[in-house]
């Protein structure tokens, strides 16, 4: 088996850009299936990326506990990621099935245009 690469800063800076593509898509979208296009893999609970993103603080946890030996401020780090991975598992759990809901739309729903959109009350 052939181990995958490391990110570079220049692929992080990619993914920041396809976050941003993503997010623009989002904001394009004229009908609810279309957001539910879009969410299914943001929102997956066993292979989107918000369960990705959990278990990237997972293994930072992890790692943390490791240093933890040699510096005690690795504990306060570990203590972070378990509390960020702990969040973002429960706002995984809580979204499961949001892309779904979206698929519960009449066919023929779509966006208002944005000059004629009420006023938002938040």
């Amino acid at each position: 088996m052939t181990q995958s690469q490391d990110l570079t800063p220049g692929g992080v800076e990619a993914i920041t850009a396809e976050l941003l593509c993503l997010s623009q898509q989002i904001d394009r979208s004229e009908r609810p299936e279309d957001l539910a296009n879009i969410l299914t893999p943001i929102v997956d609970r066993s292979h989107g990326a918000l369960h990705l993103i959990a278990q990237i603080f997972d293994v930072i946890a992890t790692i943390c506990a490791d240093f933890a030996l040699q510096d005690s401020y690795a504990n306060d780090l570990q203590d972070l990621s378990c509390d960020a991975y702990s969040e973002l598992t429960n706002l995984r759990d809580r979204l499961n099935g949001f892309d779904e809901q979206f698929r519960t739309f009449s066919p023929n729903v779509t966006r208002i245009p944005r000059g004629q959109r009420p006023a938002r009350p938040w």
